[in-house]
């Protein structure tokens, strides 16, 4: 297949990946009666674990083998100490297999992708605790700071030996991360930051490593400078008038080294810090609050990629103030992209474990002549819970995997990759939500037990809907990424001329190009299951929906009212944005189904050239393709009946039916789908009974 014909994304991106512009080939790989055929599934496994799977192997073999990973917090009640410990123990056990380091997140983070969706298989507090360590207080250090911050600390930091805290959210700021009240004042006579939290509402909240484990942390705080002239030598903390820079990172001490008391160090005099006690998960996790009162860093403590205080008081910035917070903030996807795999992952092993049970659950008979019981999987209801999540997960696999190709390509804007990063990170993790609270449902009264995992991956999972940015907040970012793409390209010389992200609506069409060749009547078809299965048609409505959305956004910000131009950054603009916060949650989804299911028909593709000769495994995943996509357009049909893009009558009873038929379809295969997955057998109960 003409890879040209596959992708289609900016100039830039186009010489890595081009979204896809016609499917037909794909469309007519391996035609099969699914139902009799079994695909491989060593080849989906080599497939989801992708060139890294000696590393998730090694991982595999360490939990089913050590002890250190039972996680008895489901066996049995456990002090909170306990679990911490334990925790921190599983930490130091994967850190000894020395699969990744702390720099492979800049270095080579499809590895550490890989890796980190690999250890949240385990007990999800041991893969936040990493995320903590090394993707938060190592990342900071990593991406902020400079040789001499690198050289310090990041072998500590990567070898465990130096356990840290993020400190970035407060009591009272989360989001609104501008608004953060922590201060930080350069006091020119010593050469000092001092640190400050002026209100209750300023203390650090919510970090892991703040209450027991950390030593050290990055705390982002308000930089206040000497403001009678802030290029220029002289004066004191206590004298002048004070000048706010803005947002900074700075390396904080919070606890000494180890005591004869306490190994891991006692908290330094101006230091405050709380338990927030129990939570309803995460609890491996040592989260409490953080305070300060005149606490005295070193200048050099500053963290100063970007931005620096000299020895005369003096101000240096790379970019201009409006734009130093955002640059500061942008190096994190990856931290984001992590959750996203943590999401994925938590809702791999709860289809896992809800397809061992349907397998083992026997309810009923075909007929009362019979006395021989079904699986519930037989249910077309408990197809319906598990196949569309499935097709989702390989669906979702495949998108994460293509975003970290993208990764270490330089050409690829950071904008693009913030908006990747938010996009999936937040449908992802509500998507894992949604499957777990079905796959607890499938198990019924099983399902409440904590032993069989699905409750407590659902909590966890719920968690990730607010973590590393409120996915509320994260559609807005990815709204006004596109928004202004496309705002950009209808002002510009060349109002037709889309590029980056938008450049499918270049090639897009009034009707899909399947219909003229599907039906006779030149053109108005009404849907026929025929063209309902058909992927090129689902791609057609994907794109139309989310550039339709784009443009009725920006009608509304940017349309003119009362022939008056409506200007940005106003209280009449912000009314409109306002209103508007639905559509930035539509557009987002839009935006991750419409990637979503091209980066699976390039992955589908990818494998299809490799191993042409697998009938059976290509049309599954062609099947598992339909299906996702169906499930998504059947979620928003409102919209697309409303828009003329689905016409004639039954429509939803219509698509409703292909997606049962194909769930039905794909059902008997289901249980080597989710093996696929190889979730070990410690986190993988009643593959073989229903207890």
């Amino acid at each position: 297949m003409d890879k040209a014909t596959l992708r289609r994304i900016d100039n830039v991106i186009l010489q890595t990946l081009k979204h896809l512009t016609k499917v037909s080939d794909i469309e007519s790989l391996h035609k099969s009666n699914l139902k009799d055929e079994i695909p491989n599934v060593k080849l989906l496994r080599s497939m989801l674990d992708g060139e890294f799977h000696f590393d998730r192997d090694r991982l595999r073999e360490l939990f089913q083998s050590s002890n250190t990973f039972n996680e008895r917090f489901l066996m049995e009640p456990i002090s909170t100490d306990e679990h911490r410990e334990q925790t921190l123990q599983a930490v130091s056990e994967i850190i000894q297999l020395q699969l990744v380091e702390l720099k492979d997140m800049e270095k080579n983070p499809k590895k550490f992708l890989s890796w980190f969706e690999s250890i949240s298989m385990c007990d999800p507090s041991v893969s936040l605790k990493f995320a903590v360590q090394y993707n938060l207080w190592g990342g900071t250090i990593l991406f902020l700071g400079t040789k001499k911050h690198h050289d310090q600390y990041l072998s500590d930091i990567g070898s465990g030996k130096l356990l840290g805290v993020f400190g970035l959210t407060e009591l009272g700021h989360g989001s609104n991360v501008n608004g953060l009240e922590t201060i930080a004042t350069y006091d020119q006579l010593t050469q000092e930051f001092i640190i400050n939290s002026p209100t209750w509402e300023s203390q650090k909240y919510w970090p892991g490593n703040i209450s027991k484990h950390g030593r050290m942390a990055t705390i982002f705080a308000r930089l206040i400078i000497n403001g009678n002239d802030s290029s220029s030598s002289g004066g004191s903390v206590g004298g002048g008038i004070k000048k706010d820079m803005g947002i900074h990172a700075f390396v904080v001490p919070i606890r000494s080294g180890p005591t004869v008391n306490n190994k891991y160090g006692d908290l330094l005099p101006g230091v405050t810090v709380r338990d927030i006690s129990l939570k309803n998960c995460y609890n491996g996790i040592d989260n409490g609050g953080l305070s300060f009162k005149n606490f005295r860093i070193p200048r050099e403590n500053m963290l100063d990629r970007f931005s620096r205080v000299d020895v005369n008081g003096k101000y240096h910035s790379d970019f201009p103030s409006n734009r130093h917070f955002a640059m500061m903030m942008s190096v994190f996807f990856i931290g984001r992209l992590c959750l996203s795999l943590n999401s994925l992952s938590f809702m791999k092993a709860g289809l896992s474990i809800s397809m061992g049970y349907a397998l083992n659950r026997h309810q009923f008979s075909t007929t009362t002549k019979s006395k021989q019981e079904i699986p519930i999987l037989v249910y077309s209801t408990t197809q319906l819970r598990l196949i569309p999540y499935i097709a989702r997960s390989y669906a979702l696999d495949s998108a994460h995997k293509v975003i970290a190709d993208l990764l270490t390509n330089s050409a690829i804007p950071k904008e693009v990759i913030h908006s990747y990063s938010s996009g999936f990170k937040a449908i992802t993790s509500w998507t894992s939500v949604e499957s777990l609270q079905l796959a607890r449902e499938v198990l019924g009264g099983q399902g409440f037990r904590l032993c069989n995992r699905v409750a407590m991956l659902l909590s966890h999972a719920d968690l990730i809907t607010t973590g590393e940015g409120d996915n509320t907040v994260l559609c807005q970012q990815v709204t006004k990424f596109l928004l202004g793409k496309y705002h950009s390209t209808i002002k510009s010389s060349e109002p037709s001329n889309f590029k980056g992200e938008l450049s499918y609506i270049n090639n897009l069409t009034s009707q899909p190009p399947i219909i003229s060749s599907m039906s006779g009547n030149g053109g108005t078809a009404d849907n026929s299951s025929l063209e309902l299965g058909s992927i090129a048609f689902h791609q057609w409505l994907l794109e139309k929906r989310e550039s339709i959305l784009i443009k009725t956004l920006h009608s509304r910000l940017y349309g003119r009212m009362d022939d008056e131009l409506i200007e940005p950054n106003t209280e009449r603009w912000f009314s409109n944005w306002n209103q508007s916060l639905p559509l930035c949650k539509m557009i987002t989804k839009a935006n991750v189904d419409r990637l979503t299911q091209s980066f699976f028909l390039h992955k589908i593709n990818q494998l299809a050239s490799t191993f042409s000769a697998d009938t059976n495994t290509i049309s599954i995943l062609k099947n598992l393709c339909r299906l996702d996509s169906l499930c998504q357009i059947q979620k928003d049909l409102g919209f697309f009946t409303n828009n003329g893009l689905l016409i004639g009558e039954s429509k939803w009873i219509q698509i409703q039916d292909e997606i049962t038929h194909l769930s039905r379809d794909i059902s008997p295969h289901a249980h080597l789908l989710t093996e696929a997955f190889a979730i070990p057998n410690k986190f993988n109960p009643l593959q073989t009974s229903i207890e």
